[in-house]
């Protein structure tokens, strides 16, 4: 099987994540993570195979595959040394975010480890170190002290189904075998190649071409102004599905005027969200709702209202709580009459720089059409550190940015939007209310309370009008039809994914 990407091979090694090398890995590819996601975005297991959790939720005792006969692709057995070695490297070494809520672990049985977590914290992280958090051998890494910096040959083995071969630099391409007898079942694909392509043109063209047989771009699906290219071809399917990720924009609330409910409502009636939603994903992209969680997500509020542009309503607002052009100059100020003009921050993208700018320009001229003075911000987009910064610091007025399918999986797009007092905040919504709820619903006990919390946040989103998703579109990650049969399409991500390896078999 031949799969087409765009994001390079950077750092062969299992500790790495952001290149093509480590975002296979989300697929339970060469790494294995504990747990995996299925196409519904619930938890399933894979090393980790069971798990309860304690009353009160502060740990839970789980169960592993230490008696499987897994192997390393070195060929040393997976034991429970390794299991518990990991999570002590994660926490005290690697210090991952991915589990901080772990605060020890205690081995029970060569199977069985108990989870202990600094609070009612335990369905938070099999949710939340779900695909990502990876078992790592205790014989290559015990005496590494920056496992970010490891370079050796050894950093790639992992247990997952497949083994990595070779990288052949020049051609940006990467070989994989696949492992034999391996505990979850036959794989049927017996060699994955990985190549990376300059750009998603090169891709449609390759695979158009039948030189791969997928697509796989985590986060990243193809344009929507490219799906007629892989629409109506023969022996190609389009790989549609709906988004659970989004476009959107974010209010800041620690100035003017965005921290004013009356202003942001003005906003949410100014923008024309046709326009928006066509610019997004074309003819087969959607008005968003008022409550920001996209459709295919867990907790989706269907009752909620969808978005609708109503210019004399925003300008009555606008009216009504004193922002008036005072001075006759076109340009509405303040309530208390100092001038204004509202920055808008699009996030730093080299491959969806095009897209931001464009949305940029239609929310301009939505603003401009009810008085608002709105500037594009150039000065914090110049780079990824720049933008961050700037949107860390919580300065901002209005920012643009995106949900992926993996945050909107469980942490949803709220993350972007709450002030959750710890880590790296993007959001600047401080209602104690609202960020006690979002901690709640990252801390809930099962689904269906982490459902019902999420329809809350929707509701109490909505009221306060924290920001507006700007389309709920389809994604796009195509395949070919002619060589292999039996892909399983997970919305948002497409047919390369945990399940493909077990079900995808060659059409005899």
């Amino acid at each position: 099987m031949y799969i087409g990407t765009t994001k390079a091979p950077e750092v062969i090694s299992t500790m790495y994540e952001r290149d093509a090398f480590g975002r296979m890995n989300y697929n339970s590819f060469c790494a294995a993570p504990f747990l995996e996601r299925d196409e519904n975005g619930i938890v399933q297991p894979n090393i980790m195979t069971d798990w309860a959790f304690s009353d009160d939720q502060t740990s839970l005792v789980a169960t592993f595959a230490t008696d499987q006969g897994i192997k390393w692709h070195d060929g040393e057995p997976l034991t429970m040394d390794d299991i518990e070695f990991t999570f002590n490297y994660l926490m005290n070494v690697k210090k991952s975010s991915y589990i901080h809520m772990l605060e020890s672990v205690e081995r029970i049985s060569d199977t069985q480890l108990k989870l202990n977590f600094d609070g009612p914290s335990a369905f938070n992280f099999i949710n939340y170190a779900c695909m990502a958090v990876f078992v790592y051998p205790k014989h290559i890494w015990e005496n590494v002290e920056s496992p970010n910096d490891y370079r050796e040959a050894d950093a790639a083995v992992g247990c997952g189904p497949y083994r990595f071969v070779s990288w052949d630099q020049d051609a940006q391409t990467m070989y994989y075998d696949a492992v034999e007898d391996y505990f979850k079942g036959e794989l049927a694909i017996q060699h994955v190649v990985v190549r990376t392509y300059d750009s998603q043109d090169a891709l449609v063209m390759a695979l158009r071409n039948g030189e791969i047989d997928a697509i796989y771009d985590y986060s990243n699906s193809l344009s929507s102004t490219m799906a007629g290219s892989v629409t109506g071809i023969e022996n190609v399917n389009p790989g549609m599905s709906d988004n659970p990720g989004q476009y959107q924009l974010v209010f800041g609330f620690n100035k003017q005027p965005t921290s004013d409910l009356a202003f942001r409502q003005a906003v949410s009636k100014a923008l024309d969200y046709k326009l928006l939603a066509a610019t997004i994903g074309g003819e087969a992209a959607e008005i968003g709702g008022v409550g920001l969680v996209a459709p295919p997500n867990k907790g989706y509020d269907a009752s909620l209202p969808r978005l609708s542009q109503d210019v004399e309503q925003a300008t009555a607002i606008l009216d009504k709580n004193g922002y008036l052009d005072t001075n006759g100059d076109g340009w509405r100020e303040l309530p208390d009459g100092k001038a204004m003009d509202v920055l808008l921050t699009a996030p730093y993208s080299t491959t969806q720089k095009a897209l931001f700018d464009r949305l940029s320009e239609i929310i301009v001229s939505n603003l401009a059409d009810i008085g608002v003075k709105c500037t594009i911000d150039d000065k914090h987009q110049s780079d990824t550190d720049t933008y961050r910064a700037f949107i860390y610091s919580g300065e901002y007025e209005i920012t643009l940015g995106s949900t992926s399918p993996g945050v909107a999986a469980y942490e949803t797009a709220f993350y972007y939007y709450v002030n959750k007092g710890y880590g790296n905040a993007w959001g600047t919504y401080s209602d104690p209310d609202f960020v006690q709820t979002y901690l709640d619903m990252m801390n809930s006990p099962n689904y269906d309370v982490y459902n019902e919390r999420v329809r809350t946040l929707q509701k109490m989103a909505s009221d306060n009008v924290i920001g507006m998703p700007l389309a709920w579109d389809k994604c796009y990650f195509p395949y070919r039809t002619d060589r292999f049969e039996g892909w399983v399409n997970y919305p948002g991500w497409g047919v390369i994914n945990n399940k493909t390896w077990y079900q995808v078999h060659p059409i005899t």
